[in-house]
């Protein structure tokens, strides 16, 4: 079988889930696998996995001939604004269609249901996203018909991830993130819950890995936690990292659009203890002691870990199990595969995507809920609602990429209405709007 993985890049989770993808099924199955890419690729890391594996990856000129070639096209869609243009304008005749959704889809970006009845099959990166509140319980009913799960982990092989071996204390009682460190991923009242903490862990300290946020510092400095917090930036082995941790705290958003959730899959299969909220994908992956729902419950949970060593070695260890029985390679690669052979045989998608509309400024709102797709539109032109709705949208919106209206405004510059909400958040950043832009 020719296999076309459709991405709008190779970066960060969505390239180590298709490049893995890739490699996993042309090995395992035999199936011609290449990649078309929509932007050229910022970093090379997986291009190269590809390449030393024999997998072309190549940027899109606008030849259908690489079309025609595939026996199945599998989109890789988290709304990236490239893909929808792509979409918007797919090429006829299309092959037969395989959605793999890297978002969750119940949060933005959301996945309408219309958009899903253009693809012959659909595999989520979570189960978590058959339950999306936008659809109808015949909706539903009508995605479930078609839909697998296939996680976004690569070629993830926890067995090969060394587990802490000491769980003793050394003193202070640390609590370790791993990933994005801004408030599109992070919970807004994060600080809250450090709080709690600190409350009941005089010792306690939190070891904050990933990129920098200047908004996050700013914040633990006026909170008066800044002694607390320790803030390494990247990482080049991150579980190594985990390891040192005694606790894994994974305070997310509520309306956070991740799925898979790498960083928590390490962590567990590190054997750390990780707590988390009862909420969206990661009530699924944490298995039990690790939920809780307020600041007042994670700083009993932490203080619980803190004040018992066997009880770290546990759920530490439950956690280690629950990903090595849970998250395999093979049998995820096995899904995708027998997707593929589904879509091929048994088309049953329509290939119609004029419900994402004509024109950058429609498919940016095609994936808003209704109530922030109408504010939206009655704010265009006045600058006055324009910020006022900025101001309260998802931070996820407000961002410079992740699909916000910043990142549709600079693919697209030609659009007036893109354009004029650009304008709204420059000027707010540069009047000293304390709202993360």
């Amino acid at each position: 079988m020719r296999v076309l993985h459709i991405a709008a890049h190779l970066g960060g989770g969505a390239g180590k889930a298709v490049s893995g993808m890739a490699v996993q099924c042309r090995r395992d199955f035999g199936d011609e696998q290449r990649i078309l890419l929509l932007q050229a690729p910022e970093k090379t890391d997986h291009i190269q996995t590809c390449v030393e594996n024999r997998i072309p990856a190549a940027v899109w000129d606008g030849d259908a001939a690489l079309l025609q070639w595939a026996d199945v096209a599998v989109v890789n869609w988290w709304n990236h604004p490239a893909m929808a243009r792509f979409l918007a304008k797919l090429p006829r005749p299309a092959p037969p269609l395989v959605l793999w959704c890297h978002v969750n889809g119940c949060h933005y970006p959301y996945l309408p249901f219309p958009f899903t009845q253009a693809f012959d099959r659909i595999l989520f990166t979570a189960r978590y996203s058959l339950e999306n509140p936008a659809w109808t319980k015949e909706e539903r009913r009508r995605v479930e018909d078609r839909a697998g799960v296939v996680c976004g982990m690569g070629r993830f092989d926890a067995s090969q991830i060394e587990p802490k071996r000491e769980y003793a204390s050394s003193g202070c009682f640390t609590v370790g993130y791993a990933g994005t460190l801004n408030y599109g991923k992070l919970h807004p009242a994060f600080l809250s819950f450090c709080q709690a903490v600190c409350a009941r862990i005089p010792q306690a300290r939190f070891v904050m890995a990933g990129d920098r946020s200047a908004e996050l510092e700013r914040d633990v400095r006026e909170a008066g936690l800044w002694d607390r917090f320790a803030f390494p930036g990247f990482v080049s082995d991150v579980p190594a990292l985990m390891r040192t941790f005694d606790a894994f705290g994974y305070l997310l958003n509520p309306e956070h659009y991740g799925t898979t959730e790498n960083a928590l899959l390490e962590a567990m299969a590190c054997g750390v203890p990780c707590v988390v909220l009862r909420q969206n994908v990661e009530q699924f992956i944490v298995p039990p002691g690790g939920l809780v729902e307020n600041p007042a419950q994670y700083g009993e949970c932490l203080e619980l870990l803190q004040k018992d060593r066997d009880r770290r070695e546990r759920l530490g260890q439950a956690a280690r199990q629950r990903v090595l029985e849970r998250y395999d390679a093979a049998g995820n690669a096995a899904c995708f595969h027998r997707a593929c052979v589904q879509a091929a045989e048994n088309p049953q998608g329509t290939r119609d995507f004029s419900c994402l509309g004509g024109t950058p400024w429609q498919w940016f709102l095609h994936c808003l809920d209704g109530g922030t797709r109408r504010r939206f539109e009655q704010a265009l032109g006045c600058p006055e609602k324009a910020r006022a709705l900025l101001r309260a949208c998802p931070p996820v919106l407000r961002e410079r990429r992740k699909s916000s209206v910043r990142h549709f405004a600079a693919l697209y510059p030609e659009d007036g209405a893109l354009q004029f909400f650009n304008r709204q958040m420059e000027e707010m950043a540069h009047g000293g709007d304390k709202t993360q832009l």
